[in-house]
């Protein structure tokens, strides 16, 4: 490992980038401070670089002819309000970093400045690949099909910062390690009426409660044990007035799947049950979808185990944690090329911050994103070694 990778510079570095992106962040799709931001660093450092779609920004470093490597970075936040106390603080209201997404930007930026000084010990091409829209399940598309329209890739790697997880540990296993998700939106449509007379109705609050109950046991009544999913209905909407039974209702929710082609089996399994159980009482339902990951994330053996021999190397403690229903939308890299998702421990002990992703007072250990660029740029040296 040389000693740019150890230094204050390159802590100092990444720390800076972290901390501007986290006082101005951008909703899924919304990125352009974020994405120009991106391409003026990219340019600093005399990387070249291509849009993908509107606003994901795809960086190439060449070492010569060689094997092909991509790693990937998302940079979209949330419509949370932060309630940590920092000085880095984000300036918009209702819009936070509440995921990591700026850490895991600053750590691909400064692996892509440790790189460039790594130029004689390599030989190949690395794609820098900045992703917008995760947290919408968007973006990894455009990425994918730029990289295929280039040829491909030898392997795709990713990382998330996990803040449940203690800095200096990394989980990365072989196999399945998140699930695939979807959105599904049910409206439904009845007769309304007087609250007096509900005989009178066809009540849409009857009928969103009872496909509520429903979904939630598609994954113990309707699909076999071993093919785990979740179900999870998370708001209904009805009604303005007490006495009024309202014609419309919707309700909405989603789908999680650890099993390939079972995202497809749950909708007709949701449509059919949301259907079905309208028409009991007079109505009708209407279901529409959203696509989140279109496959869970299953890790390949063989970049795995590339991937645990770098973090070794890099003085991580390999931690094996259980698949999580959480899900993340590289799974689409890793449909078409082979290579590996992995989570860096990053647990904040800043006061009145918690791990909780997605969360207020979310926050994390900045030292781990050090900890990502030594570790990609290990893995980098691994599959793009000269000799």
């Amino acid at each position: 490992m040389n000693d740019f990778l150890n230094s204050h510079a390159l802590q100092e570095y990444v720390v800076s980038l972290r901390r501007e992106l986290h006082q101005h962040p951008e909703l899924s799709m919304q990125k352009d401070w974020t994405c120009g931001r991106i391409c003026e660093e990219l340019s600093a450092l005399g990387i070249p670089y291509k849009l993908a779609g509107e606003k994901n920004v795809i960086g190439r470093i060449e070492f010569g002819p060689g094997k092909k490597l991509a790693i990937r970075a998302d940079f979209d936040a949330l419509p949370v309000q932060e309630t940590v106390d920092v000085p880095w603080k984000s300036t918009q209201e209702n819009v936070m970093h509440a995921c990591g997404h700026d850490g895991h930007t600053a750590a691909l930026l400064g692996t892509a400045r440790a790189l460039l000084s790594m130029k004689n010990q390599l030989h190949g091409t690395v794609y820098l690949c900045f992703q917008q829209g995760e947290e919408a399940g968007q973006g990894a598309d455009k990425c994918v099909e730029y990289l295929k329209a280039h040829g491909g890739v030898d392997m795709a790697i990713g990382a998330h910062l996990l803040s449940i997880l203690d800095t200096g540990a990394i989980d990365v296993g072989p196999g399945l390690r998140a699930n695939g998700a979807g959105i599904f939106y049910i409206d439904i449509t009845g007769k309304g009426g007087h609250g007096s007379r509900p005989d009178l109705v066809s009540n849409v609050l009857t009928i969103a409660c009872d496909i509520y109950q429903h979904l939630i046991a598609i994954p113990s009544n309707r699909l076999e044990a071993a093919r785990t999913c979740v179900v999870s209905p998370c708001a209904i909407q009805a009604g303005q007035r007490y006495n009024v039974l309202p014609e419309t209702a919707r309700l909405e929710g989603t789908f999680r799947f650890s099993g390939d082609g079972d995202g497809k089996i749950l909708m007709d399994k949701i449509q059919d049950t949301a259907e079905r159980i309208a028409a009991i009482y007079g109505g009708i339902a209407k279901t529409s979808f959203e696509t989140m990951a279109a496959y869970p994330v299953v890790n390949d053996p063989a970049a795995t185990a590339i991937g645990q021999d770098a973090a070794m190397a890099c003085g991580l403690r390999l931690h094996q944690l259980p698949p999580t229903s959480a899900s993340d939308n590289f799974s689409e890299f890793l449909h078409v090329f082979p290579g590996f998702f992995c989570f860096i421990g990053s647990r904040s002990d800043r006061e009145g911050t918690s791990g909780v992703h997605h969360a207020s007072d979310f926050d994390f250990d900045e030292t781990a994103m050090l900890h990502i660029v030594r570790f990609f740029c290990d893995c980098a040296e691994r599959i793009l070694d000269k000799t």
